[in-house]
């Protein structure tokens, strides 16, 4: 399976609802590759200071957006810091298509609606204390008091 569907396809479920955040992004991917995608670790997650955390993960994104299949835009958070804003556009949305109509898309995509569709919403340090109580192992090295 080509991973880079999967952040693709992510950003097209929910009417192309944004991902606020890189820390979120790899936490839903991460959910749904635990508990949708089981039989493949896609992103080969491991515990970090936020949490799972996929370097492949962090590096695609970077490239999807490089090819200008995925916009990004830099903020500054209500604390000061950069956030990122991830969108797929009308470049990504064509080559899923693509990958989707040669049947390329190896995941359950209403899955992978649904898992964004829980926590996409939800405020970041619910999302990661869902993360943490669920997956322990992941939040190992975390350097978050949750």
């Amino acid at each position: 399976m080509n991973p880079t569907l999967l952040p693709l396809a992510l950003l097209e479920a929910n009417d192309e609802e944004p991902v606020e955040g890189i820390t979120r992004f790899q936490k839903l991917v991460f959910l749904f590759d635990r508990e949708i995608h089981e039989e493949e670790d896609i992103y080969q997650f491991r515990p970090d200071k936020y949490g799972p955390f996929s370097k492949r993960l962090y590096d695609d994104l970077d490239w999807l957006v490089e090819e200008g299949l995925v916009e990004r835009d830099t903020t500054k958070s209500p604390f000061g810091n950069d956030t990122q804003r991830y969108k797929l556009t009308s470049k990504g949305k064509r080559a899923l298509q693509r990958a989707r109509d040669e049947g390329q898309l190896e995941f359950d995509e209403q899955q992978l609606s649904n898992i964004k569709d829980d926590y996409n919403d939800q405020n970041l340090w619910n999302l990661l204390e869902t993360v943490y109580e669920k997956y322990p192992r992941m939040a190992k090295n975390s350097k978050l008091n949750i």
